[in-house]
């Protein structure tokens, strides 16, 4: 399932799309992965010690908002 979210983050960055869908696309994904995951809303240590691979590709996703 971790590979399906990272195909489509690849898929969104590297694709010619306006700025402003880009963020949407983006803010879309990582709802999905909140949901898909059962992220937690606030930080979690345990969680993230847990499911690290998940909150690594988390916080790409997030941090390519600002690019």
């Amino acid at each position: 399932m971790l590979q399906y979210y990272t195909k489509r983050f690849e898929v969104i960055i590297r694709g010619k799309y306006p700025a402003n869908r880009k963020k949407l696309m983006i803010a879309n994904l990582m709802s999905e992965m909140e949901t898909a995951f059962n992220m937690p809303m606030q930080s979690n240590p345990e969680w993230e010690q847990e499911n690290e691979e998940i909150i690594a590709l988390y916080r790409r996703i997030s941090a390519s908002r600002n690019l």
